[in-house]
């Protein structure tokens, strides 16, 4: 493992690819774990996914202070969305976040890709180690665990 490599995640869904999708973007702020991944740790934080290119990836803290996580780059709606990723860092130390939503014969498979950790310099190393078991815990605990339920949408 080098600094370089991206982390590679995968989860099985008993929903459609569409929903899964609508689940990560339209309802980032239902699933995403406020109290344990965010910058100001607080229960009154919220955050949101803005599913349009351009668009911000972002928390607003209880104080109003505003937080860019990330921008969106690219969408293919219900498929795939790329997104820049430096939450509490500048945008020039930006890695990259490429989500893809496939059917399967049971649902969906979604696979989370993070990558460009040379952006980070030295730390790139030991934050792509942290970023795994966090990764773990949001997309295969939160996420899945949202996204699984029939009234996620709701």
């Amino acid at each position: 493992m080098t600094a370089s490599d991206p982390i590679i995640l995968s989860v099985d869904l008993a929903v459609a690819p569409a929903h899964a999708y609508e689940v990560f973007t339209g309802h980032f702020a239902d699933w995403w774990p406020i109290a344990t991944h965010s910058l100001s740790r607080h229960s009154a934080t919220r955050c949101r996914f803005e599913a349009l290119p351009g668009g911000a990836v972002d928390e607003l803290a209880p104080d109003g202070t505003r937080h860019l996580w990330g921008e969106v780059q690219s969408i293919e709606p219900g498929r795939s969305i790329r997104f820049s990723w430096h939450p509490g860092r500048e945008a020039a130390s930006a890695q990259w976040i490429v989500v893809v939503f496939l059917p399967t014969a049971s649902g969906s498979r979604v696979t989370l890709t993070h990558g460009g950790w040379e952006a980070l310099g030295e730390i790139g190393l030991l934050l792509r180690q942290e970023y795994v078991s966090g990764w773990q815990n949001v997309l295969g605990v939160s996420y899945a665990g949202f996204a699984g339920q029939p009234d996620s949408l709701k």
